[in-house]
């Protein structure tokens, strides 16, 4: 029994398909197969089957994949929007490119193999979402004034774009190589759950029934989908989309649901006190019949709300991602946010820690960020505490848990490592099939490029104006941190769905600036904080194509795809898709940086304010080490500690959805699903009931999939629209700022009483000035900087819905027209009526 390998993942197998693997019959797509889902020995035996079969199935088809290439490359300038907007990679990309497969009757193996390049290029350029952009914010921005000026002097846009798109580019296939070794321990001997991935291996069935002409089953699924597809967009314009433009909230425009929270509260309490902008929160008191602060209880020391946060994210796609999860693995996730919210930051608030304050220069207590007779002025103290305390614990947790938990898994790495020695030394992998060519990328190849990496890292730096010594450093951090911090990112992915690019790309920012500033490598400050910001912009884009070819690796081997085939088109993406993202975020990043577009962008924001502290050599290490050992015991006691550093570093209206969507999976199985499973065994036999089961499951997974298709377009479409706000408007004139003169002599405000101008400028000024129109005001050390809203056009409002009307006509039109024309929709169903799978659950 010693030598029986245990697993925090592993499922049990039926005994319908251990039968069926014994037997040889289980394939690809069957009943069976979707029954044993991360049983191990379900893809041990299907990683055999596929040495011996995939050489007929899996084909490459260039035409194919540039098609997919395209619609990722088009893909990954919105999701460069997207990423800057929610601090989410949310993309539509793999969605379309499916779709399109289908309706042109693609099989299985070509739609995976072509939404392998739409991935590759939507993931190419995730570090100049997350990272890239702090060096604008650090250059332009006044929230990140250090001193009287700032850290970065000036940026040479071309500069840093042509060394971050060409090194990402090289560092994205690097990201993809190193993981050719992971995939047999991840996804074959021990396998990774990876949350959600159910439904992009129903989206390849349904394929499988349209290419093979049964349109029937293909129909009914895509009909599921499609329904809750409908559902979400038409939740999501109701929380999100602006139809109030004539009473803005807040100073923006107002969903419907904004304004009904309005309509429904009073001056102090209401239905605005628990909800604001897609987010359902504790109680906060209202002024003047708006939200504070975005909902959030500003800091009163006999009030227990303000020492902590909790809220609940109205979105379809963390319910889903929830409902993938199941309960056990969403509840280690949120372990991690309860310790957070309901421990660590009130903990750091009633001890009063001090926190460093780049403007001041100094530490601050953190209880006088909500003192408003204080300079600076911050009311929301348990926000204060979660970025700059907490948040550091979490990426200290995330790296504990991840090198714990590599160090446990020695033993299976034996193997691994016996592969890369084989590469080394320049023999053939024993994926190499003779006479029919390769199952897998060689191996062989992986120490060649990674040599080729090594010396165009220090080739491109040192192009790009950088010494010869950090760019050789560099490369070696690059590849050293995208194989091991890489391998930690990839698992905590398999574990929870979420990838943390930003979580693990702190620790890399904290190694290069650890080296370029305290070594004598011939780098100024302002050089070592640029170099620093560029080089973990390479490493994000590294370890994301790592997670999504393992991603994609995941679905070929449920269908019968060559790796070799999934790792080429990966690589195939990276170029566009580097180059189009990279260019978007980019010129994202400067709007955003001079205050001409308002993103939340919280990875940047994160990253500027960690790169300040550590610059200035005010690191807190006591914070990170205390994370280091709370990921590693959560780890030794779970098995899931990075997931528990994840938890730990994201607020709770993003980590309660999930709860609430593993609670939910849980409750249905128990209550419904097992009732209904056994009642069928009983009267049909295991076999029947097993099925039964399998269909009942996919039901829920359609409704999961469509939530996910439904909050991704909406967020494209509304992503597109935002822009062609910001080029719609027109600036009316107001005072850039008031100094301590204007409010001596204007308002009577004393210096002593300088905390309390962020109450006149927006209550006082605002009524005298503008008519009572509300002000966006940023207390500085010396001044007051208040910003009028720009107002919208008075047509654009219309113009705008009457866009978003047209363009969800003609999506529908072309989607109607291409599965129409594939034989999915249109034609007239038989005669038996609903599906099984809807009659399972009518039956409940």
């Amino acid at each position: 029994m010693s030598d029986v390998q245990r697993s925090a993942y592993r499922q049990p197998a039926t005994p319908s398909g251990l039968e069926a693997i014994e037997k040889g019959t289980l394939t690809w797509l069957d009943e069976d197969m979707y029954n044993n889902l991360n049983t191990g020995v379900l893809e041990q035996y299907l990683e055999e089957k596929n040495l011996q079969d995939s050489f007929e199935i899996s084909h490459w088809d260039t035409k194919k994949v540039l098609i997919g290439i395209a619609i990722g490359a088009i893909f990954s300038g919105v999701t460069a929007y997207i990423g800057l907007k929610i601090g989410l990679a949310v993309s539509a990309a793999w969605y379309v490119a499916y779709l399109l497969g289908m309706a042109l009757k693609w099989s299985p193996s070509e739609v995976n193999i072509s939404t392998s390049a739409t991935t590759g290029a939507t993931n190419a350029s995730i570090g100049f979402i997350f990272t890239f952009p702090a060096i604008f914010l650090l250059a332009y921005s006044d929230d990140y004034i250090v001193g009287d000026g700032h850290l970065i002097s000036s940026v040479d846009t071309f500069q840093l774009a042509f060394i971050g798109i060409i090194a990402s580019m090289f560092a994205g296939f690097l990201g993809v190589m190193y993981f050719i070794i992971f995939r047999r321990v991840w996804l074959v001997e021990d396998p990774l759950p990876m949350p959600g991935f159910e439904a992009t291996l129903k989206m390849l069935d349904i394929s499988s029934d349209v290419n093979s002409g049964a349109a029937e089953a293909a129909r009914d699924s895509l009909k599921t989908v499609g329904l809750w597809t409908v559902l979400t967009m038409g939740f999501m314009f109701l929380i999100d989309y602006p139809l109030m433009w004539g009473r803005k909230i807040s100073g923006i425009p107002g969903s419907l649901a904004d304004w009904l929270a309005m309509a429904l509260s009073g001056e102090d309490w209401g239905l605005a006190s628990i909800y604001t902008e897609r987010w359902l929160h504790q109680p906060s008191k209202l002024a003047d019949g708006h939200a504070q602060f975005g909902g959030i209880t500003p800091y009163e020391s006999g009030n227990i709300f303000s020492y902590t946060f909790l809220g609940v994210e109205l979105s379809p796609t963390l319910l889903a991602i929830g409902w993938f999860m199941k309960f056990r693995v969403a509840f280690l996730v949120n372990l991690g946010s309860i310790v957070a919210w309901f421990y660590l930051v009130p903990l750091v608030v009633l001890l009063d820690a001090p926190v460093y304050d780049p403007a001041l220069g100094q530490y601050v207590e953190i209880t006088q960020y909500g003192d408003m007779s204080s300079l600076p002025v911050y009311p929301i103290v348990q926000w204060k505490a979660f970025f700059t305390v907490v948040r550091t614990i979490a990426i200290g947790a995330i790296l504990g848990g991840g090198i714990y938990g590599l160090l446990k898994m020695a033993p299976t790495f034996v193997n691994i490592f016996g592969d890369i020695s084989n590469a080394f030394s320049g023999e053939k992998s024993e994926e190499y099939v003779e006479e029919r060519g390769w199952y897998e990328w060689p191996l062989s190849h992986i120490p060649i490029f990674m040599a080729i990496a090594f010396f165009a890292m220090i080739a491109i730096f040192v192009i790009g104006g950088f010494p010869v010594l950090p760019s050789v450093l560099f490369a070696i951090v690059l590849l050293a941190t995208t194989f091991l911090l890489g391998a930690i990112a990839v698992r905590v992915m398999g574990e929870t769905g979420i990838e943390p690019v930003s979580g693990t790309s702190f620790i890399v920012l904290l190694l290069l600036l650890l080296v370029f500033l305290n070594l004598p490598v011939g780098l100024s400050k302002e050089e070592s904080v640029l170099m620093a910001l560029v080089g973990t912009t390479v490493f994000g884009s590294a370890i994301s194509m790592s997670g999504t070819v393992v991603g994609d690796y995941k679905n070929s081997l449920y269908i019968g795809n060559r790796p070799y085939h999934i790792s080429k088109g990966n690589i195939m993406g990276v170029v566009p898709g580097a180059i189009l993202g990279a260019g978007v975020a980019i010129f994202l990043s400067k709007l955003l940086a001079d205050g001409s577009i308002d993103l939340l962008a919280p990875q940047a924001n994160a990253f500027a304010a960690f790169t300040i502290i550590l610059a200035e050599g005010q690191g807190d290490w006591y914070a990170l080490g205390l994370g280091f050992l709370l990921g590693a015991f959560a780890e030794w006691a779970t098995g899931m500690g990075t997931s528990f550093g994840l938890g730990m570093y994201l607020p709770t209206p993003v980590t309660f959805p999930m709860l609430i969507g593993g609670a939910a999976r849980d409750w249905w199985e128990k209550r419904r699903l097992l009732p209904k499973v056994e009642e069928i065994r009983l009267s049909e036999g295991s076999e029947a009931s097993e099925r039964s089961r399998a269909l009942m499951l996919l039901f829920t997974f359609m409704i999961a999939a469509g939530a996910l298709t439904g909050e991704a377009f909406f967020g494209v479409e509304s992503a597109i629209l935002a822009v062609s706000d910001e080029h719609k408007t027109e600036q009316e004139y107001l005072p850039d700022s008031w100094t301590d003169t204007y409010l001596d002599e204007m308002l009577g405000v004393e210096d002593d009483d300088f905390g309390h101008v962020l109450t006149y400028a927006t209550s006082r000024i605002a009524s005298d000035i503008d008519e009572g129109k509300p002000l966006s005001c940023e207390i500085l050390p010396s001044s007051v900087v208040c910003k009028e809203p720009m107002s919208i056009k008075s047509w654009w409002p219309q113009a705008r819905f009457a866009g978003f009307l047209v363009v969800n006509v003609a999506l529908a039109a072309i989607i109607f027209v291409l599965f129409r024309s594939a034989g999915i929709i249109g034609v007239n169903p038989d005669s038996e009526g609903d599906s099984e799978v809807m009659d399972a659950e009518m039956a409940d």
